[in-house]
């Protein structure tokens, strides 16, 4: 019976040891559970996570090129233009007939406009007419002349003159004018002997106005005694 004894006692804490192992590894797997479910659910949040940046990578990819692709374009055309070669500029050949002098005229109510044209063949047109033929008057051609020669070059410019207003004689007076001034632009150092023969100067006079109670300006009308 002592031997029973022995051989049961230390059996006892052994199953006492395997129902507290159970248990430990019981209480050990429930322990675990939470843990394994935390670490799917993170895992699978991960996984969105990717799926989603990949989703949109492309996208924010896309934009970029997008927004990039006329930046390259504006570059690519800077460096054609910069490759081009530059484009030599010529200047306008001058010809003979653009070269004039012009000069403005005035006398009474009529107004000149003149251009000189160097030239060999000396001419003067009036009005697309020639001179003699604008003013029939062979002393208002002399007049007009007179600067061409006073400063001895009447045979060195063609004369184009636009001329309006104002009266035959008052027409000469204004191309007179005209040409002294254009001459002063072609040669400057003509126009001490300009101004010295009076063609420079503008002539003031101009016809009087009528006066109240007169008949003309200062013509009255002829008294009567009775």
């Amino acid at each position: 019976m002592a031997k029973k004894k022995e051989v049961t006692e230390p059996t006892q804490p052994r199953a006492e040891e395997a129902e507290v192992a159970e248990m430990d590894t019981g209480s050990a797997v429930e322990e675990e559970a939470p843990v394994a479910a935390t670490q799917a659910a993170e895992a699978a949040e991960e996984a969105e996570t990717t799926v989603v940046v990949e989703a949109q990578a492309p996208e924010v990819e896309e934009a970029g090129v997008v927004e990039s692709a006329p930046v390259a374009e504006e570059l690519a055309q800077v460096e054609e233009l910069e490759s081009e070669e530059p484009v030599p500029v010529f200047e306008k050949p001058v010809r003979q007939g653009d070269v004039y002098y012009y000069g403005t005229g005035r006398r009474k109510t009529a107004s000149a406009q003149v251009r000189l044209y160097p030239s060999k063949e000396p001419a003067i047109t009036v009005n697309d007419l020639r001179v003699d033929e604008y003013f029939s008057r062979e002393s208002d051609v002399v007049f007009l002349k007179t600067p061409l020669r006073v400063t001895a070059t009447e045979d060195m410019f063609r004369i184009s003159v636009k001329v309006r207003g104002g009266g035959i004689a008052g027409q000469a007076g204004a191309v007179r004018h005209a040409i002294a001034r254009a001459l002063t632009k072609a040669d400057p150092e003509l126009r001490r002997t300009l101004r010295r023969e009076g063609s420079l100067t503008r002539d003031p006079r101009m016809k009087e106005r009528k006066k109240p109670g007169l008949k003309r300006a200062r013509k009255a009308p002829q008294y009567t005694k009775r």
